[in-house]
Order: structure tokens, then sequence, then C-alpha cells
């Protein structure tokens, strides 16, 4: 008896033994790195590109960047973005559309450094027919995504504001998703964490945006997943740079899409 007695003893010695802290002393290898966002589409409208910079503050967003020189050429047409008076770092240019399969260059001058980037203008496959799911549990509608067709991006944007009361009960009136098709089964995305279901009551207004996707702009989108909505599941990666192509060293992205739309009022 005294024998085991000495053993749980030692074990729990041990087990407490084991505690140590630790000060960790984490250092960003992207402190103050430009961010692009930068989708321009086949709609005919002022087009729109952000610019920031990356916080030195883990967890912080991104801090608005001004006074860049910013324009997009079409062979060796010149469009030119000005930053908005309202809104720092974000800049517009006068209406103009991509046209499917043009080349498109991005140049961007900021503090005596030209960043690039190329993108070529793809085709959208048709918008699938909606679908959507009474649950009799909930007493509410939800969006079921078939997720076919050739590579795309499907924003999915909710406005329930026909309905007070759910508006209160959500603490919004609006709510959006996205939904991707890429080429290929990613096991991160079949074993990633459970996304959040949106339900919303009988007359909603459902707007559904899908985009066609080139194979560079699949492989920025896989590798953000798996920074984001895909980490968190049983086969996480390691942690690396997402994917960009945009020249000296600038995070994000420099894309053209096409782009279809429609809108539905749920009964």
């Amino acid at each position: 008896m005294r024998v085991f007695v000495f053993y749980i003893l030692l074990i729990i010695s041990l087990l407490y033994a084991c505690e140590k802290q630790y000060d960790w002393d984490i250092k960003s290898e992207d402190e103050e790195r430009l961010v692009v966002d930068a989708l321009i589409t086949n709609e005919l409208k002022p087009q729109k590109i952000i610019l920031s910079r990356t916080n030195p503050d883990m967890n912080q967003p991104s801090i608005p960047l001004s006074g860049a020189e910013i324009s997009v050429m079409e062979g060796s047409r010149r469009i030119d973005f000005t930053e908005s008076d309202e809104e720092p770092g974000i800049y517009y240019s006068t209406p103009f559309q991509v046209v499917i399969n043009n080349i498109y260059r991005l140049i961007i001058q900021l503090d005596g450094i030209q960043y690039l980037a190329i993108s070529q203008v793809t085709s959208v496959s048709q918008l699938d027919e909606l679908a959507v799911d009474w649950d009799e549990t909930k007493n509410m509608y939800r969006y079921r995504f078939n997720g076919q067709g050739k590579p795309s991006m499907t924003e999915i944007f909710y406005d329930w504001s026909v309905s007070p009361a759910y508006c209160d009960s959500m603490g919004s009136c609006n709510a959006q998703e996205t939904y991707y098709v890429l080429d290929n089964v990613d096991i991160n995305a079949i074993f990633g964490p459970e996304k959040q279901v949106i339900y919303f009551p009988q007359g909603t207004i459902l707007i559904r945006r899908k985009y066609g996707l080139t194979p560079d702009h699949q492989q920025f989108i896989r590798s953000l997943l798996l920074e984001t909505d895909w980490r968190g599941g049983v086969f996480d990666v390691l942690q690396g740079n997402v994917a960009s192509n945009i020249s000296n060293g600038a995070l994000g992205y420099f894309a053209t899409c096409t782009v279809i739309s429609d809108t539905t009022v749920v009964d």
C-alpha cells in the first residue's frame, strides 16, 4: 500500500514539475507589406481597388494606404484609378469593363517602388437552378449549394429586412457567404471545420453573384482558404504564405473576372 501511494505522489509531482511558462517572441515577417485587393469584372461600372499595409499588431485589421498611383492597362489603353475622398485606401476608376480572353496589367507606383500584376479574363458557367430547403425544426429556409460546373466563386447575399423581428434576433438584416468550385478535390475542404448554416425567413431577397476563375486565381483562393476557412479541420497544414500574382513581395491578388448574377425573392 505504501509503495502504491509513493508512486501516485511521484506521478503527481512529475506532472506539476513539467509545467513551465514561456514568453514567446513572435516576429511578423509580413510587417509593413503592401496588400492589394483588386477584382475587376465585365460589369460596366466604376471598378474598385483597395490598398492597405499589413498591421504589425497581430489579429488587427490592415491599415488603409493612401497616396498611390494606380492604373490598369488593356493593350495600349490606360485606365487610371483615383483615391476616394471619403474612403482612404480605396481607389475608383471611371466606368469600364473587362473583356473575356483579354489580358490586363495592373501598375501601382508607391514610395518609389513599382508593383506589377497580369490577369487574363476567363468565362463563367451559368448559375445553377436556385435550390432552397425548408427546415421544419427551425421553421426557416436554407440555401443549398450544388457545387457543379467550371471553377468558380459564388457570393450569396441575404436581405431579410422584410422581417424586422428576425433582424432584431440576428442583430442584422443582412448576411453573406461565399462558395467555391475548384478543379482539385482538396481533403482540407472535405474534412474542414463545420460551416455555420444561414437560415432565413419567407420574403428574404437572395442575390447570387458567380465569378469565373483562372488556374492562378484558384491557387490564390486555395492557399487563402488553407489559412482561413479550412483551418481547424482534421488535416491542417503548416501555415505558409498565401499565393500572390503581384511583384515586389506585395500580398493579395489582381483578378479580372466574368460575373453573372440573379436576384430572387424566396416565397
